[in-house]
């Protein structure tokens, strides 16, 4: 926005510049003569400026001192809208920075969330495994036992059945 108020200065100053070469040379200066009852051109062209210097000078200084105040408050309103444009730039940016660190930390619980399930999951099944496992122990104790019971009976049945054919024998 600042270059642009700068070329429209430079434009300015060009257009008044050829403004002025335009028109001085069909400038005459003339002043009433007082015996002749009429006006005397004095001077023509870039020489009527010289007698005219003081408010050639005033015209000059005056109108330096309106574009530089024109100027100065151009600049700053184009500063303060460069300023805003950027700012407004910058705002935008940091939202959306905001937004996909958000999005990212969502992302990141929701991976946690699922990791998290998979584990307690995870220990639901071996839970399950470790207590099936202590029944199929259990259930092969019960066997064990049960075995041994018949063959320990077993055993006793045969030490009888030995007793007996050892009596019946003679």
């Amino acid at each position: 926005m600042r270059r642009a108020v700068w070329l429209f200065v430079i434009a300015v100053v060009l257009a008044a510049g050829w403004t002025v070469w335009q028109r001085v040379p069909t400038l005459a200066i003339a002043e009433w003569d007082f015996a002749g009852d009429g006006w005397r051109i004095v001077a023509y062209g870039w020489a009527g400026l010289l007698p005219l210097w003081p408010l050639v000078l005033v015209g000059i200084l005056g109108g330096f001192f309106l574009l530089g105040i024109v100027v100065a408050g151009s600049y700053d309103w184009a500063r303060n809208a460069d300023h805003r444009a950027q700012i407004a730039r910058l705002t935008h940016e940091r939202d959306q920075a905001h937004a996909e660190a958000e999005a990212r930390v969502a992302r990141r619980e929701q991976a946690a969330q699922e990791a998290h399930e998979r584990a307690e999951q995870i220990r639901l099944e071996a839970l399950q495994a470790k207590q099936q496992a202590q029944a199929q122990a259990q259930t092969a104790e019960t066997h064990v036992e049960r075995y041994r019971l018949r063959a320990r009976n077993a055993i006793c049945a045969a030490a009888r059945i030995k007793r007996k054919t050892a009596r019946s024998e003679p």
